[in-house]
């Protein structure tokens, strides 16, 4: 063992001093060795970038839906009453609740995927459809079908909207 490095052959202000730098960076091992830093190339500096910007994106990805468990089956009930006059099968997703979007959608008779998004700008707001390789634009039920999923937004759009949308805004205002 080197005497120099040993830090039982030091006196207590120098053993003080090395005790609070280990601290400080985080090392606690006894002996340890640093090795000099290379000099980074744009290559490195890129990578590190892209690490600091990807870590950035996947902490935005982790935000908490807010869906209750009443949420979910009263729209699901609503939107079937809905359809209730025609016989239809409807698989739908799970809604997504969170600050500035509702999102949700579903798949009627397997050829019609529609899906909602609510977010406070109108612009953005909307329905959008996906036809699956079934769906024939000329079949008369089809375009009911269509027709009933946007004029049904209407209604699932003002209630986020005004539930959601205009809450969070509420208690953004009294902070």
């Amino acid at each position: 063992m080197d005497k120099k490095n040993d830090i039982n052959t030091k006196s207590s202000p120098i053993q003080m001093r090395e005790f609070m730098k280990r601290v400080r960076e985080g090392s606690f091992t006894a002996n340890e060795s640093k090795e000099p830093v290379k000099d980074l190339s744009v290559r490195d500096m890129l990578k590190i970038t892209r690490d600091i910007n990807e870590g950035v994106v996947s902490l935005k990805e982790e935000v908490e839906n807010k869906e209750t468990i009443y949420d979910q089956s009263m729209e699901e009930e609503k939107f079937r009453n809905f359809f209730n006059d025609m016989n239809v099968s409807i698989k739908l997703i799970d809604l997504e609740i969170y600050d500035n979007l509702v999102f949700w959608g579903g798949t009627i008779d397997g050829v019609i995927q529609f899906i909602y998004k609510v977010t406070p700008d109108e612009s953005t707001s909307g329905v959008e459809f996906n036809y699956l390789e079934d769906f024939s634009p000329d079949n008369p039920e089809n375009e009911e079908i269509t027709g009933r999923i946007e004029s049904y937004f209407d209604t699932f759009y003002k209630y986020w909207r005004d539930n959601v949308m205009t809450a969070d805004s509420a208690t953004n205002d009294e902070k």
